[in-house]
């Protein structure tokens, strides 16, 4: 078993954020009526809930996902285990709104509160290949489910505008298999949470109903397309497959042994799996006992015992007291504490690169 540290959280805004865009602040965005056309913006079944709402006339669904997609942040970002970050970081876009309701949420700025500004699909396809040019190891598209039409055309505009990064899919793992086979050939990485084991627990916590049965077989279907992760020794980097987070809550809330037993059932013992140990009681958190305090040492060892107990051969875990510095603050020029070397190395670029051209 191959047990390695990792940091998995969240991001970091950029500069020229509404030149990457492609749109001005307020004004209407162009592309209204290809977007239209979309699969599945007439009757939305993108998520488990399956709401079926027509988004073409500004109708939304739990998500609350509009016509366009919404953008909370993109970032060079250094918070993801590392074969997806690297050296110099992810190019993390996240997405505005979420399917879920977790009430412990570290996002929730961007996932319930809707910070973030709606772009094109040229203008998603020019962050793409904004982060490109700044370094980025891949494009990692987080909390994508409900824009995954959006993003499946961006990524081929993309594509024919020259980006080479392979395209990694960070999502919360409630995501159908309409949605699925909308990225199928395009996404290279899947990185799904798989929350819980419990139905019971999921509503709960989530605000969901069949989170787990949705999750399971978005994972196997992920699988299906990609395969075990591969990392090219070259690099270090993930260049294809499936990297499965879960994510320890306190007292065991997120089932995290049958959860495991699971993944060994279906997928055998190669299954890359990340062990995450950054919950913070944020959100809502501090009104649903016990989630109203951070995990304990005992509690995360237990569940990296667990996996060494049934083999598990490809596991990343995080350093309990580096978890801080994943706690976001979406409204900062630079979200995640962690990604302030990133930043500054992206500024330093635009420098020299102005200097030439003076």
């Amino acid at each position: 078993m191959k047990v390695k540290p990792s940091v998995a959280a969240a991001g970091r805004s950029g500069h020229g954020y509404n030149q990457a865009l492609g749109c001005g602040g307020n004004e209407p965005l162009p592309e209204e009526n290809e977007v239209k056309g979309l699969p599945f913006i007439e009757r939305c079944l993108l998520c488990g809930r399956r709401c079926g709402i027509d988004r073409r006339g500004g109708k939304t669904g739990p998500c609350r996902a509009g016509l366009f997609p919404r953008v909370g942040a993109w970032v060079l970002h250094m918070g993801e285990e590392p074969p997806l970050c690297g050296t110099a970081g992810s190019g993390a876009v996240f997405f505005s709104g979420c399917s879920l309701r977790c009430v412990y949420c570290q996002n929730y700025r961007i996932s319930q509160q809707l910070f973030g500004q709606e772009v094109s699909l040229a203008g998603l396809a020019g962050i793409m290949l904004e982060l490109e040019r700044n370094g980025a190891a891949n494009i990692d598209l987080v909390s994508p489910t409900h824009y995954a039409p959006h993003i499946a055309a961006a990524i081929v505009r993309a594509r024919d505008m020259g980006l080479g990064l392979p395209i990694v899919y960070n999502s919360h793992g409630f995501d159908t298999p309409e949605a699925l086979d909308l990225l199928e050939g395009l996404v290279d990485v899947y990185v799904p949470d798989l929350r819980y084991s419990d139905e019971t627990v999921a509503e709960k916590l989530s605000g969901v109903k069949g989170y787990c049965e949705t999750a399971r077989g978005a994972i196997e279907r992920m699988f299906r397309q990609v395969g075990h992760l591969v990392v090219d020794p070259s690099t270090g980097l993930a260049s294809r497959g499936l990297l499965v987070r879960l994510l320890v809550l306190p007292a065991g809330l997120a089932g995290v042994e049958e959860s495991l037993l699971f993944l060994k059932e279906r997928f055998g013992t190669r299954i890359a799996i990340s062990l995450m140990a950054q919950y913070h009681p944020l959100y809502k958190a501090s009104l649903h006992p016990p989630l109203d305090r951070t995990i304990t040492p005992g509690e995360y060892e237990q569940a990296v015992d667990t996996a060494i107990e049934l083999g598990f051969e490809e596991v990343f875990i995080q350093d309990l007291e580096s978890t801080e510095l994943g706690i976001p603050d979406f409204g900062s020029e630079t979200p995640f504490q962690f990604d302030v070397g990133a930043a500054e190395k992206v500024d330093a670029m635009k420098m020299e690169e102005k200097g030439r051209c003076a």
